[in-house]
């Protein structure tokens, strides 16, 4: 729980553009349907997904709208793994039947992901 409450603070403390956010929470949405988890929280993990992609990638998440579409879907699904790694490390018993609640989330969440990007290139 109290990993949790830390990546609630840091969540509050980041700014992201309006287009940003609003992705972030509609994607945040998705995974707290199935994972019982506060929005704040899950949200405070995707940060730290998105600030460890860019730290290993030494790109600024701004930079992955201008990519090429594979590049740019492989870029996003690392963050989807990012995130979902460090959600692993927090998890409870039995480990096994969650890691595998948590890898169809990230997956159902990457499908939202790729409908948002589908309508967004119409």
């Amino acid at each position: 729980m109290e990993a949790l409450k830390t990546t609630e603070a840091n969540y509050v403390k980041v700014k992201y553009t309006l287009e940003q956010s609003k992705l972030i929470e509609d994607i945040s949405r998705v995974l707290c349907i199935i994972i019982q988890i506060s929005e704040v929280a899950m949200r405070g993990i995707v940060w730290n997904a998105l600030r460890e992609w860019q730290l290993k990638n030494n790109k600024i998440i701004a930079e992955i709208a201008e990519m090429p579409i594979a590049r740019r879907l492989n870029a996003v699904k690392e963050i989807f793994y990012l995130g979902n790694k460090i959600l692993k490390r927090m998890l409870r018993q039995p480990k096994s039947k969650n890691e595998i609640i948590l890898d169809i989330a990230f997956e159902k969440s990457f499908k939202y992901y790729l409908n948002y990007i589908s309508k967004d290139s119409r």
